[in-house]
């Protein structure tokens, strides 16, 4: 079991995460639902321990390191005058070839194209690719679904389903609920530093009515100053 426990995470005496606390299971996918600047990101990265915060981060009751973690983040960044195939050899192991192969025809990436070539669309395909490469126990998919067309969207579902099948930890945040909805075991809302609620996939008809019913209070607070 992955676990966090109370973890809060403050920026100039602003509380970004307030006594967080989360449990998820093998072969889990969790979707993290919240507004631009919720927290999303400030979540994975305490997770990927790219920041310091106080509480506990572990899996399997022992402390959480980088290399338990493959972090897809928000913004790629690629050297743009490598190849695809040059950014994809860092990856692979031997006798990988086929499965590369598979891979970026299934994604449509052009191999021999430069990076700096790529379309934004592209690049985030290649981004993806790139971080299911790497064999870990839990992988983080901070907005992944930025720059994709609706067939990538679709074949990501599919990548993600394969990480499921295969008893891995799958976190994945979105400001996009149906994003989500497709693909998640549960759903967090993200709100005020803490998960205001965690949904099971058959309540997920209930986010809409409950993100509705906060944005109408946000509105009636705005219209009466």
């Amino acid at each position: 079991m992955f676990s966090i426990q109370n973890i809060t995470l403050s920026y100039n005496s602003k509380k970004i995460l307030d006594n967080l606390s989360l449990n998820i299971n093998e072969g889990s996918i969790f979707g993290v639902l919240g507004r631009n600047g919720a927290g999303k990101t400030t979540l994975f990265e305490s997770i990927f321990q790219n920041t310091r915060y106080h509480g506990k981060i572990v899996l399997q009751d022992q402390p959480i390191y980088k290399r338990d973690i493959s972090y897809l983040e928000s913004e790629n960044y690629f050297y743009p005058y490598l190849s695809v195939n040059d950014i994809l050899n860092l990856f692979i192991h031997d006798n990988e070839d086929e499965k590369i192969t598979r891979l970026t025809n299934f994604f449509n990436i052009p191999t021999d194209a430069i990076v700096e070539k790529l379309s934004l669309g592209t690049k985030k395909k290649l981004a993806i690719l790139c971080n299911i490469l790497i064999d870990r126990p839990i992988y983080l998919f901070d907005e992944p679904f930025n720059g994709l067309d609706f067939e990538s969207v679709e074949k990501f579902y599919f990548i993600i389903d394969d990480l499921k099948k295969r008893n891995k930890i799958v976190l994945i945040s979105s400001h996009i609920m149906e994003t989500l909805t497709n693909c998640c075991d549960y759903i967090g809302h993200l709100q005020n530093g803490k998960f205001a609620k965690i949904y099971l996939s058959e309540e997920y008809h209930l986010i809409r009515t409950h993100l509705t019913e906060d944005i109408q209070k946000d509105w009636v607070s705005y219209i009466n100053i």
